[in-house]
Protein backbone atom coordinates (compact mmCIF):
# COMPACT_ATOMS: atom_id res chain seq x y z
CA UNK A 1 0.00 0.00 0.00
CA UNK A 2 1.13 3.47 -1.32
CA UNK A 3 -0.44 5.37 1.69
CA UNK A 4 0.07 3.05 4.63
CA UNK A 5 2.39 2.59 7.09
CA UNK A 6 4.02 -0.83 7.62
CA UNK A 7 6.50 -0.52 10.48
CA UNK A 8 5.36 0.16 14.07
CA UNK A 9 8.55 1.42 14.65
CA UNK A 10 10.36 4.90 13.65
CA UNK A 11 7.10 5.79 11.91
CA UNK A 12 8.47 9.37 11.73
CA UNK A 13 10.52 8.08 8.58
CA UNK A 14 7.72 6.15 7.13
CA UNK A 15 5.46 9.67 7.09
CA UNK A 16 8.40 11.50 6.14
CA UNK A 17 8.83 9.72 3.13
CA UNK A 18 5.16 9.19 2.14
CA UNK A 19 5.07 12.78 2.08
CA UNK A 20 7.75 13.03 -0.32
CA UNK A 21 6.33 10.14 -2.65
CA UNK A 22 2.93 12.33 -2.79
CA UNK A 23 4.64 15.60 -3.80
CA UNK A 24 6.61 13.82 -6.36
CA UNK A 25 3.48 11.64 -7.32
CA UNK A 26 1.37 15.56 -7.78
CA UNK A 27 4.58 16.97 -9.61
CA UNK A 28 4.68 14.59 -12.46
CA UNK A 29 1.05 14.73 -12.73
CA UNK A 30 0.48 18.09 -13.18
CA UNK A 31 3.59 18.20 -15.33
CA UNK A 32 1.91 15.47 -17.67
CA UNK A 33 -1.49 17.54 -18.33
CA UNK A 34 -2.46 18.60 -21.02
CA UNK A 35 -5.67 19.59 -22.92
CA UNK A 36 -8.60 17.62 -22.27
CA UNK A 37 -6.73 16.22 -19.18
CA UNK A 38 -6.42 19.17 -16.73
CA UNK A 39 -9.23 18.40 -15.19
CA UNK A 40 -8.47 14.77 -13.99
CA UNK A 41 -4.74 16.22 -13.22
CA UNK A 42 -5.79 18.75 -11.07
CA UNK A 43 -8.13 16.11 -9.50
CA UNK A 44 -5.90 13.94 -9.00
CA UNK A 45 -3.00 16.30 -7.87
CA UNK A 46 -5.17 17.50 -5.19
CA UNK A 47 -5.95 14.06 -3.69
CA UNK A 48 -2.11 13.70 -2.97
CA UNK A 49 -1.98 17.38 -1.84
CA UNK A 50 -5.16 16.47 0.55
CA UNK A 51 -2.66 13.09 1.98
CA UNK A 52 0.70 15.42 1.94
CA UNK A 53 -1.65 17.63 4.58
CA UNK A 54 -2.72 15.47 6.50
CA UNK A 55 0.34 13.29 7.37
CA UNK A 56 2.41 16.71 7.56
CA UNK A 57 -0.30 16.99 10.31
CA UNK A 58 0.37 13.72 11.98
CA UNK A 59 3.97 15.07 12.00
CA UNK A 60 3.20 18.58 13.57
CA UNK A 61 0.56 16.81 16.32
CA UNK A 62 3.94 14.38 17.44
CA UNK A 63 5.93 17.68 18.04
CA UNK A 64 8.23 17.68 14.41
CA UNK A 65 8.96 21.17 13.37
CA UNK A 66 7.92 22.05 10.11
CA UNK A 67 9.33 25.38 8.37
CA UNK A 68 6.73 28.14 7.93
CA UNK A 69 7.74 28.61 4.26
CA UNK A 70 6.95 24.78 3.73
CA UNK A 71 2.82 24.95 5.35
CA UNK A 72 2.63 28.04 2.94
CA UNK A 73 3.56 26.55 0.06
CA UNK A 74 1.46 23.41 0.34
CA UNK A 75 -1.42 25.43 1.42
CA UNK A 76 -1.24 28.02 -0.92
CA UNK A 77 -0.90 25.11 -4.08
CA UNK A 78 -3.95 23.25 -2.03
CA UNK A 79 -6.14 26.58 -2.61
CA UNK A 80 -4.82 26.92 -6.29
CA UNK A 81 -5.58 23.64 -7.73
CA UNK A 82 -9.42 24.22 -5.53
CA UNK A 83 -10.28 27.18 -7.25
CA UNK A 84 -9.94 25.00 -10.71
CA UNK A 85 -11.57 21.17 -9.29
CA UNK A 86 -14.35 23.42 -7.85
CA UNK A 87 -15.19 25.07 -11.25
CA UNK A 88 -14.93 21.63 -12.82
CA UNK A 89 -17.29 19.92 -9.96
CA UNK A 90 -19.64 22.15 -9.97
CA UNK A 91 -21.18 21.49 -13.56
CA UNK A 92 -21.45 17.61 -12.72
CA UNK A 93 -23.49 18.54 -9.15
CA UNK A 94 -25.59 21.39 -11.24
CA UNK A 95 -26.51 18.12 -13.50
CA UNK A 96 -27.55 15.91 -10.32
CA UNK A 97 -29.65 18.59 -9.40
CA UNK A 98 -31.29 18.92 -13.14
CA UNK A 99 -31.71 14.90 -12.86
CA UNK A 100 -33.73 15.07 -9.21
CA UNK A 101 -36.28 18.30 -10.29
CA UNK A 102 -35.89 17.95 -13.97
CA UNK A 103 -39.61 19.64 -13.77
CA UNK A 104 -38.40 22.71 -11.54
CA UNK A 105 -37.24 24.74 -14.76
CA UNK A 106 -37.92 24.23 -18.45
CA UNK A 107 -35.50 22.27 -20.61
CA UNK A 108 -34.28 24.94 -21.99
CA UNK A 109 -33.57 27.35 -18.84
CA UNK A 110 -31.47 24.73 -17.41
CA UNK A 111 -29.52 24.55 -20.14
CA UNK A 112 -28.79 28.24 -20.58
CA UNK A 113 -28.32 28.02 -16.85
CA UNK A 114 -25.21 24.65 -17.36
CA UNK A 115 -24.14 26.93 -20.74
CA UNK A 116 -23.40 30.08 -18.26
CA UNK A 117 -21.13 27.33 -15.93
CA UNK A 118 -19.15 25.52 -18.38
CA UNK A 119 -18.25 28.89 -19.62
CA UNK A 120 -17.45 30.19 -16.05
CA UNK A 121 -15.31 26.97 -16.19
CA UNK A 122 -13.38 27.10 -19.46
CA UNK A 123 -12.93 31.10 -18.29
CA UNK A 124 -11.26 29.88 -15.48
CA UNK A 125 -9.01 27.27 -17.11
CA UNK A 126 -7.78 29.69 -19.78
CA UNK A 127 -6.70 32.48 -17.17
CA UNK A 128 -5.35 29.43 -14.85
CA UNK A 129 -2.79 28.36 -18.39
CA UNK A 130 -2.79 32.06 -19.42
CA UNK A 131 -0.86 32.98 -16.07
CA UNK A 132 0.46 29.96 -15.32
CA UNK A 133 -0.98 28.42 -12.63
CA UNK A 134 -0.15 24.83 -12.79
CA UNK A 135 3.40 25.95 -13.42
CA UNK A 136 3.56 27.47 -10.26
CA UNK A 137 2.32 25.02 -8.29
CA UNK A 138 4.55 22.49 -9.71
CA UNK A 139 7.50 24.82 -8.85
CA UNK A 140 6.40 25.31 -4.97
CA UNK A 141 6.14 21.22 -4.79
CA UNK A 142 9.44 20.85 -5.82
CA UNK A 143 10.67 23.69 -3.79
CA UNK A 144 9.24 21.76 -0.89
CA UNK A 145 9.88 17.57 -1.70
CA UNK A 146 13.79 18.42 -0.84
CA UNK A 147 12.98 20.36 2.35
CA UNK A 148 10.81 17.53 3.59
CA UNK A 149 14.42 15.52 4.63
CA UNK A 150 14.98 17.94 7.07
CA UNK A 151 11.49 18.06 8.82
CA UNK A 152 12.99 17.29 12.29
CA UNK A 153 10.40 14.93 14.40
CA UNK A 154 10.97 13.25 17.39
CA UNK A 155 11.06 9.73 17.18
CA UNK A 156 7.63 8.06 16.36
CA UNK A 157 5.71 4.57 17.37
CA UNK A 158 2.62 2.89 16.96
CA UNK A 159 1.66 3.97 20.27
CA UNK A 160 1.95 7.84 19.35
CA UNK A 161 0.19 7.22 16.83
CA UNK A 162 -2.66 5.90 17.95
CA UNK A 163 -2.43 9.01 20.10
CA UNK A 164 -2.69 11.43 17.17
CA UNK A 165 -5.36 9.66 15.26
CA UNK A 166 -7.37 9.61 18.73
CA UNK A 167 -6.68 13.00 19.10
CA UNK A 168 -7.98 13.54 15.45
CA UNK A 169 -10.95 11.53 16.23
CA UNK A 170 -12.06 13.70 19.16
CA UNK A 171 -11.91 17.04 16.46
CA UNK A 172 -14.04 15.52 14.43
CA UNK A 173 -16.76 14.39 17.16
CA UNK A 174 -16.39 17.92 18.41
CA UNK A 175 -17.03 19.74 15.33
CA UNK A 176 -19.73 17.37 13.83
CA UNK A 177 -21.46 18.04 17.48
CA UNK A 178 -21.04 21.79 16.53
CA UNK A 179 -22.33 21.09 13.02
CA UNK A 180 -25.72 19.71 14.42
CA UNK A 181 -26.26 22.76 16.82
CA UNK A 182 -25.31 25.41 14.20
CA UNK A 183 -26.55 23.77 11.07
CA UNK A 184 -24.38 26.21 9.51
CA UNK A 185 -22.88 25.44 5.95
CA UNK A 186 -19.56 26.74 7.13
CA UNK A 187 -19.21 24.52 10.05
CA UNK A 188 -20.40 21.22 8.15
CA UNK A 189 -17.63 22.33 6.29
CA UNK A 190 -15.39 22.41 8.98
CA UNK A 191 -16.62 19.03 10.24
CA UNK A 192 -15.57 17.46 6.88
CA UNK A 193 -12.31 18.53 6.70
CA UNK A 194 -11.75 17.15 10.18
CA UNK A 195 -13.50 14.06 9.30
CA UNK A 196 -10.95 13.53 6.23
CA UNK A 197 -8.04 14.07 8.14
CA UNK A 198 -9.06 11.60 10.04
CA UNK A 199 -9.82 9.17 7.18
CA UNK A 200 -6.31 9.43 6.66
CA UNK A 201 -4.62 8.80 9.25
CA UNK A 202 -6.69 5.82 10.03
CA UNK A 203 -5.83 4.30 6.31
CA UNK A 204 -2.20 5.21 7.45
CA UNK A 205 -2.74 2.49 10.65
CA UNK A 206 -5.03 0.58 9.39
CA UNK A 207 -2.38 -2.42 8.22
CA UNK A 208 -1.13 -2.21 11.85
CA UNK A 209 -4.66 -2.15 13.40
CA UNK A 210 -7.44 -4.80 13.05
CA UNK A 211 -10.71 -4.28 12.44
CA UNK A 212 -9.59 -0.58 11.21
CA UNK A 213 -10.35 -1.10 7.66
CA UNK A 214 -14.47 -1.34 7.81
CA UNK A 215 -14.20 1.83 9.56
CA UNK A 216 -12.16 3.49 6.90
CA UNK A 217 -15.12 2.42 4.53
CA UNK A 218 -17.86 3.38 6.23
CA UNK A 219 -16.21 7.25 7.28
CA UNK A 220 -15.48 7.49 3.19
CA UNK A 221 -19.10 7.17 2.69
CA UNK A 222 -19.61 9.41 5.41
CA UNK A 223 -17.28 12.10 3.83
CA UNK A 224 -18.77 11.23 0.06
CA UNK A 225 -22.38 12.89 1.75
CA UNK A 226 -20.40 15.64 2.87
CA UNK A 227 -18.68 16.54 -0.24
CA UNK A 228 -22.13 16.37 -2.29
CA UNK A 229 -23.52 18.98 0.22
CA UNK A 230 -20.92 21.12 0.07
CA UNK A 231 -20.86 20.86 -3.72
CA UNK A 232 -24.17 21.87 -3.56
CA UNK A 233 -23.77 25.35 -1.65
CA UNK A 234 -20.94 26.25 -3.78
CA UNK A 235 -23.21 25.30 -7.00
CA UNK A 236 -25.93 28.40 -5.03
CA UNK A 237 -22.60 30.66 -4.53
CA UNK A 238 -21.48 30.40 -8.70
CA UNK A 239 -24.57 30.48 -9.81
CA UNK A 240 -25.23 33.67 -8.31
CA UNK A 241 -22.31 34.81 -9.11
CA UNK A 242 -21.85 34.22 -13.07
CA UNK A 243 -21.84 36.92 -15.14
CA UNK A 244 -23.30 35.36 -17.72
CA UNK A 245 -26.27 34.59 -16.25
CA UNK A 246 -27.28 38.18 -14.15
CA UNK A 247 -30.57 38.29 -16.05
CA UNK A 248 -31.76 34.65 -14.44
CA UNK A 249 -32.08 35.47 -11.08
CA UNK A 250 -35.59 33.82 -10.75
CA UNK A 251 -34.08 30.75 -12.44
CA UNK A 252 -31.32 30.80 -10.27
CA UNK A 253 -33.21 31.11 -6.43
CA UNK A 254 -35.59 27.56 -8.42
CA UNK A 255 -32.35 25.83 -8.63
CA UNK A 256 -30.88 27.00 -4.88
CA UNK A 257 -34.11 26.04 -3.61
CA UNK A 258 -33.98 22.08 -5.43
CA UNK A 259 -30.48 22.41 -4.01
CA UNK A 260 -31.64 23.00 -0.91
CA UNK A 261 -33.52 20.23 -0.38
CA UNK A 262 -31.33 18.23 -1.33
CA UNK A 263 -29.10 19.49 1.21
CA UNK A 264 -31.02 18.54 3.93
CA UNK A 265 -31.18 15.13 2.92
CA UNK A 266 -27.83 14.28 2.53
CA UNK A 267 -27.04 16.37 5.86
CA UNK A 268 -29.78 13.87 7.72
CA UNK A 269 -28.14 10.75 6.23
CA UNK A 270 -24.57 12.34 7.06
CA UNK A 271 -25.72 13.34 10.84
CA UNK A 272 -26.97 9.96 11.38
CA UNK A 273 -24.11 7.99 9.95
CA UNK A 274 -21.61 10.69 11.85
CA UNK A 275 -23.76 9.87 15.12
CA UNK A 276 -23.03 6.43 14.69
CA UNK A 277 -19.38 6.54 13.76
CA UNK A 278 -18.93 8.60 16.75
CA UNK A 279 -20.81 6.58 19.41
CA UNK A 280 -17.66 6.04 21.29
CA UNK A 281 -16.49 8.73 23.59
CA UNK A 282 -12.47 9.87 22.44
CA UNK A 283 -11.48 7.73 25.26
CA UNK A 284 -12.79 4.68 24.31
CA UNK A 285 -12.40 4.99 21.16
CA UNK A 286 -8.28 5.63 21.55
CA UNK A 287 -8.50 2.11 23.78
CA UNK A 288 -10.15 0.54 21.16
CA UNK A 289 -7.87 1.35 18.73
CA UNK A 290 -4.94 0.68 20.88
CA UNK A 291 -6.35 -2.68 21.66
CA UNK A 292 -6.16 -3.04 17.21
CA UNK A 293 -2.50 -2.60 17.02
CA UNK A 294 -2.03 -5.22 19.98
CA UNK A 295 -4.44 -7.60 18.32
CA UNK A 296 -2.49 -6.84 14.77
CA UNK A 297 0.74 -8.05 16.58
CA UNK A 298 -0.53 -11.09 17.94
CA UNK A 299 -1.82 -11.63 14.88
CA UNK A 300 1.25 -11.42 13.06
CA UNK A 301 3.69 -13.26 16.06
Amino acid sequence: MSFAISEPQHIEDELRKIVRRQLRKTSRTLDGEGGSNLRTAVHQSRRSLKKVRAVAGCLKDAGAKLPRKDRKQLKSAARALSRLRDSAAIIDTFDRVRRRYPKALPEHTYALLRRGLVADRDRQEARARREGVIANVVQRLERTRPSVKKWGSPSIDLADMTEIVGASYRRSRRTMEHARATGQSATVHRWRKDLKTLWYQLRLVAPLATGVQSLVGEIKQLETELGDEHNLVVLAATLRGCRDLRSLGTDIRRVDQSAARMRRRLRKRAFALGGRLHVRTPEKFTRWLRSASKQARRQAA
